[in-house]
């Protein structure tokens, strides 16, 4: 079990507001992220270890502890390479309006998962055949699991999850039918996850 810690973040900024260093200090580790300002505009050009964290249109290519990022030509995020997991790589698909329709995980070359989202339902699909039909009621989310053509297919359930978040969206919390508590996850200020807990890993795992 992964224990809680006490954290301070500090920021800083030039004149114009813009945010030039991000310093994270906690006893399990201290860390900082420095930006560099164009000196025309307020746009990040740089960090302090690389010269090529932003492409032309200001994109950033890289996010701590996450992987590698690409961009098409009208800054939709084309696909997303993890850092932490070797040949691991998202592609994501947009429709005409730039809205997300597709998101495909790929491993050593291998479609592993793929999400198709609809207005108001998402549907994902895993090498195992196993299919998650997710709709979205507003926070009321009803979620039906089924494994099609396995031998050992389990049974089909169907589970109701209410994500409700603070006026900040600064976290969230998912709720059964039955208002127990499926999941919790708190953020930093700037982007990356704080704190992330549930009833057990797979539960946390499902949360979409």
């Amino acid at each position: 079990m992964n224990l809680l810690e006490l954290y301070q973040q500090t920021y800083t900024y030039d004149t114009g507001n813009n945010l030039t260093q991000l310093l994270h200090q906690a006893n399990s580790s201290t860390w900082q992220q420095t930006l560099a300002i164009h000196p025309n505009n307020n746009r990040g050009t740089e960090t302090q270890q690389s010269t090529t964290d932003f492409d032309a249109n200001g994109n950033l290519l890289t996010l701590d502890n996450i992987g590698a990022l690409d961009w098409h030509y009208n800054n939709t995020l084309n696909q997303l390479t993890k850092a932490d997991k070797n040949n691991n790589t998202q592609y994501y698909v947009y429709d005409c309006q730039n809205r997300r329709v597709r998101t495909v995980i790929e491993s050593n070359n291998q479609a592993q998962s793929q999400r198709d989202y609809l207005p108001v339902l998402d549907i994902s699909t895993n090498e195992a055949k196993k299919q998650i039909n997710t709709l979205h009621i507003g926070t009321h989310i009803l979620r039906e699991s089924s494994k099609d053509n396995t031998q050992n297919s389990s049974p089909n359930f169907t589970q109701t999850r209410y994500q409700l978040t603070s006026h900040l969206q600064s976290n969230t919390l998912e709720l059964d039918d039955k208002a127990q508590v499926i999941s919790y996850e708190n953020y930093y200020p700037y982007g990356g996850t704080a704190i992330i807990a549930g009833k057990d890993k797979t539960e946390v795992q499902q949360k979409r």
